[in-house]
């Protein structure tokens, strides 16, 4: 877990295999798990809060482009998102074995059929964060984490900004100072070509 004084953590790409891995062992006991890696992955590559995932309808997912409609809150603007073959595959096979229909009028539910708000979610994150040992998880971290990875593989801030579809630079500059690759590519520009 990684965190600096202004506050933000996020996990890193190990802790957060291991949490993907921990919801898949749950198989065994829990029928819900498919839902929930499908909930938590998602959340994570599209860098969605916890009232996001609750606003996703089945007709928001285009099965032939493997796109998601996404209702931005905040300082981001609504997006459309192509997701990568790992998310698309689990997203179908979700929607598949779960019988969710296009009609319906969302895409995560409850046990009871029921809208996953805020608790639900929350209920979930304790419940798993206890079975990868990641005692100061919270949901927003799958949002934080996604930024610091991107960064870490050397997307631009300006990208980042538009892949989280912030309205404002100012919101995506929060997750610059969680790298050090982009203090290097500039070291590294500095000393091929010096300064005068």
């Amino acid at each position: 877990m990684r965190t600096k004084n202004i506050g933000i953590k996020y996990l890193q790409k190990k802790q957060l295999k291991t949490l993907f891995a921990s919801i898949e062992s749950s198989k065994w006991k829990n029928k819900y798990w498919l839902r929930d890696l499908t909930i938590f992955q998602i959340a994570y590559y599209c860098g969605l809060r916890i009232s996001e995932i609750e606003l996703i309808k089945p007709e928001y997912y285009n099965r032939d482009t493997g796109e998601i409609y996404i209702k931005r809150l905040k300082w981001s603007n609504n997006s459309t998102i192509t997701l990568d073959k790992q998310r698309i595959s689990l997203l179908n096979k979700y929607i598949r074995e779960y019988e969710i229909e296009r009609e319906s009028p969302l895409l995560f539910i409850t046990r009871t059929w029921r809208k996953m708000d805020k608790s639900s979610m929350e209920h979930l994150v304790e419940e798993y964060k206890q079975k990868a040992w990641l005692p100061e998880f919270h949901f927003h971290m799958l949002k934080h984490s996604i930024a610091v990875h991107l960064l870490e593989i050397g997307l631009s801030i300006f990208d980042l900004k538009n892949y989280l579809w912030h309205k404002s630079i100012n919101s995506t500059m929060v997750y610059s100072s969680f790298t050090s690759r982009m203090n290097e590519e500039v070291y590294k520009k500095i000393t091929e070509h010096g300064l005068v």
